[in-house]
């Protein structure tokens, strides 16, 4: 009889209601190029991640991180309710100071960051140059003075227009190639080789400053049809 009664009190303990609500709160936000006003123009994945620290609890929290998108916004849709330090980190640009906000549940924070992007490009051109042939122009500008440039590559696939550092196809991009303080501001120029006639390609150029954290600033990606 008592081993009966334990297994209803246990049965009655495990069928109690679950009173905490799911991490339903929502951040999103964009993280501005202040040279362009638009948002910065990254990759995805591996652009810049979303640095976010609940200090509701504690003083000392276990920093969490989400990715950022490749056209600059970020979007968390499974927080708890509670108050969050929010800081962009790891991209190609200046990190900026954190942002405090408070998440409700089923609640939507907006927050915009403004960054300065290491590096950024003028008079870009990605044009078709020939039958099998692209031509890739640009001039890179240098933005932080303690930052030193490190290279450029140009970036292209057939397959989809999400190019960058992970999705590339190597016989049509190249490899790294070195940049210097002497470079910024001279036009660079590059002639790739190797397309299909009748096919149509994503390219865009890129180019990182050593302490970047290995990303690369960016520039649009363009659709060419050869």
């Amino acid at each position: 009889m008592f081993a009966c009664g334990a297994c209803i009190a246990a049965c009655l303990i495990s069928c109690e209601t679950d009173n905490y609500s799911g991490p339903d709160g929502t951040i999103t936000g964009r993280v501005i190029d202040a040279l362009s006003g638009n948002p910065i123009l990254t990759e995805q994945p591996d652009g810049f991640r979303i640095r976010y620290d609940e200090i509701s609890w504690s003083e000392n929290p276990v920093a969490q991180y989400f990715w950022g998108k490749a056209d600059g916004t970020f979007n968390n849709t499974k927080l708890f309710a509670g108050t969050y330090e929010i800081t962009p980190v790891e991209g190609a640009f200046v990190t900026p100071e954190p942002k405090t906000v408070e998440v409700k549940q089923g609640g939507t924070v907006t927050v915009d960051f403004t960054v300065t992007p290491y590096i950024s490009f003028h008079n870009v051109s990605i044009v078709k140059d020939g039958a099998t042939t692209v031509r890739v122009s640009f001039t890179p500008t240098k933005n932080v003075a303690s930052t030193k440039p490190q290279d450029y590559r140009i970036f292209a696939s057939s397959k989809t227009p999400y190019v960058g550092t992970i999705v590339f196809e190597s016989d049509i991009s190249t490899e790294a190639v070195a940049l210097s303080d002497d470079d910024m501001g001279r036009p660079v120029s590059v002639t790739l080789d190797n397309y299909v006639p009748g096919r149509k390609y994503y390219i865009r150029a890129g180019a990182r400053c050593e302490n970047s954290a290995g990303r690369y600033n960016m520039t649009e990606t363009v659709e060419i049809q050869m």
